[in-house]
């Protein structure tokens, strides 16, 4: 065996390491990931993986990301952060660079397998301890709650674990769909199943409640809309029937919302709020984005203003970070550009979705709900897990997809 085709299958190798590692501990994830580059760069010497590489750069998320990434760093220019801060702000974003080096792994059918393979362990996984930990405590997971109506993340915390739950479900109905036997049906159905009624009543993460929603919604119908019109209306029934279950039966997300309608038209006085803190860091990035609509004002700019204008230790102290908006983000730093680029990234992934048969277009539109859902409430491509997530979920999908449509036959 050759150097450069060892290299290149050891950097596969390290790469499903990296989707079985990042739900559940990014530090083995950023190990994963910097182990799969420096074996990667050198394998490079091999006609294959140029061969590889040269294919994921005609994938359609490729371009967008590179220039999204090329963006962030060309507005580090007109940026007062100071350059060790820009520099942190590049590293949170580095993924973006690296999309085609994941596309171009991701070419070999046996790698995508094993990667959804590991993703789904590892929730699998995460979805058993969550279950388990009703009744019984552990002392590594993140809560220490026991019984229902209280939070039960296992690990990071309830927002990045929503989102990856809701993910695996809408994977487990695709592949209840796709399932021949009927035990094998049945254990994707039951998973679907654990997986929502975790989401809703074990997790109190508000942006997880919004994401299975969105994502339930658009699959259904998806799968749905190409069987008949007395299909789609028996969707929308049945649709309505289960959210309305979901929160009859679901205490805490009764409660959660609530707190959300409470808290966001308090805001601005008294406590401190999750909602009512986005509501003070909207109005604040609306204020600014409209002094700088086109460029924004750079990269690691928004830790820097609004310690100007949250004056306040405690409120700084949520505010000063990032505007747990990414679209407001982008649109913040980088401008109308910036903003833009992120949009062609999201619509790479709907666009590709079309030209593909039901099953695969369903799931990725239900992907880029979630992916959406995650973006409004959170910083979602900014933040460790949940960027993780979605930038390696989006590389993975599109390489699936562009492989198949590579080997349609022409008509």
């Amino acid at each position: 065996m050759k150097l450069p085709h060892a290299l290149s299958r050891a950097a596969r190798a390290s790469l499903i390491l990296a989707f079985f590692a990042f739900p559940m501990s990014v530090a083995l994830a950023n190990v994963a990931l910097l182990l799969t580059l420096l074996l990667w760069l050198p394998s490079l010497w091999g006609a294959e993986a140029r061969a590889d590489l040269r294919e994921a750069l005609r994938n359609p998320l490729a371009a967008p990301a590179l220039a999204l990434f090329a963006w962030v760093v060309v507005a580090i220019a007109w940026s007062p952060a100071e350059p060790s801060d820009a520099l942190g702000f590049l590293q949170k974003y580095l993924k973006f660079a690296l999309v085609p080096m994941f596309i171009a792994l991701l070419q070999d059918a046996a790698t995508r397998r094993r990667c959804w393979q590991g993703f789904a362990l590892a929730l699998v996984f995460t979805l058993l301890v969550t279950w388990l930990n009703v009744w019984f405590d552990f002392p590594w997971t993140r809560t220490h709650n026991q019984g229902f109506g209280v939070d039960h993340t296992v690990f990071k915390d309830y927002i990045s674990q929503g989102l990856m739950m809701t993910i695996f479900a809408a994977m487990c109905v695709v592949l209840a769909f796709d399932a021949r036997e009927r035990p094998r049906r049945a254990l994707w159905w039951s998973l679907w199943l654990l997986a929502s009624i975790s989401i809703l009543v074990l997790l109190q993460g508000r942006t997880g409640y919004l994401a299975w929603a969105g994502s339930t919604t658009v699959l259904a119908l998806g799968l749905a809309l190409y069987r008949s019109r007395v299909a789609v209306g028996v969707t929308l029934v049945a649709l309505v029937v289960l959210f309305t279950v979901a929160v009859a039966s679901s205490p805490v997300l009764q409660q959660r919302w609530k707190e959300a309608w409470v808290d966001a038209d308090k805001a601005g006085s008294g406590p401190i709020t999750s909602v009512g803190a986005r509501v003070e860091m909207a109005e604040f990035a609306f204020e600014q984005i409209r002094q700088a609509p086109l460029l924004g004002h750079g990269t690691a700019s928004y830790p820097v203003l609004s310690k100007q204008h949250f004056m306040d230790k405690d409120r700084c102290s949520v505010q000063c970070t990032h505007p747990h908006n990414q679209f407001l983000f982008f649109h913040f730093e980088q401008g109308a550009i910036g903003l833009l680029l992120f949009l062609w990234f999201v619509m790479a992934l709907i666009r590709e979705a079309w030209r593909h048969e039901v099953r695969h277009q369903a799931f990725t539109l239900a992907f880029v709900v979630t992916l959406c859902a995650a973006s409004l409430t959170h910083s979602a491509f900014w933040l460790s897990t949940e960027s993780h997530c979605l930038v390696l979920m989006s590389a993975l999908i599109m390489a699936g997809l562009h492989a198949r449509r590579r080997r349609r036959p022409m008509p």
